[in-house]
Order: structure tokens, then sequence, then C-alpha cells
């Protein structure tokens, strides 16, 4: 993953932070992982886990027409 500019970080536990900042900075990881988590969990119920597309043009539609359904549902909801 080093070609690629990527990096893992393993969250810590609560009573293994060190620091305010460190405890500021993983706090933060953990609510954006959080987010992320809930989205791709609202994506698969969409059916976005696997697009089956042939052409990009096709997969693109799809994604489009799952973003605007995710949207659809956030306002309705």
């Amino acid at each position: 993953m080093e070609r690629r500019n990527v990096r893992f970080i393993a969250v810590k536990r609560v009573n293994m932070v060190k620091s305010d900042e460190e405890a500021e900075y993983y706090g933060f990881l953990s609510r954006l992982r959080k987010k992320i988590e809930t989205l791709f969990s609202v994506a698969d119920n969409f059916g976005l886990k696997f697009i089956r597309a042939v052409s990009r043009r096709g997969l693109a539609v799809r994604i489009i027409l799952g973003l605007l359904a995710f949207n659809f549902y956030q306002l309705m909801g």
C-alpha cells in the first residue's frame, strides 16, 4: 500500500490513549469511521453493494440512481 499512499491506522481503546491530543485524534477517527460505515450500510440497503454493469455508462447510471434514491430517502425520512 506504500505505492498508493495508503496508511492503515488502528483505533486505540480508551485506556490506551496517552494525551488529550491523541484522544481528540482517535475520537475524530472513530466518528469518521462510524459515518462511513453508516453510509455503506445505507448504500447496501439500496442495492449498491454489487453493481452488475456492462459499460461505464451503465455503471454511472446505476451509481447516480442509487445516490438519488439515497437523497430522496434522506429527504423523506
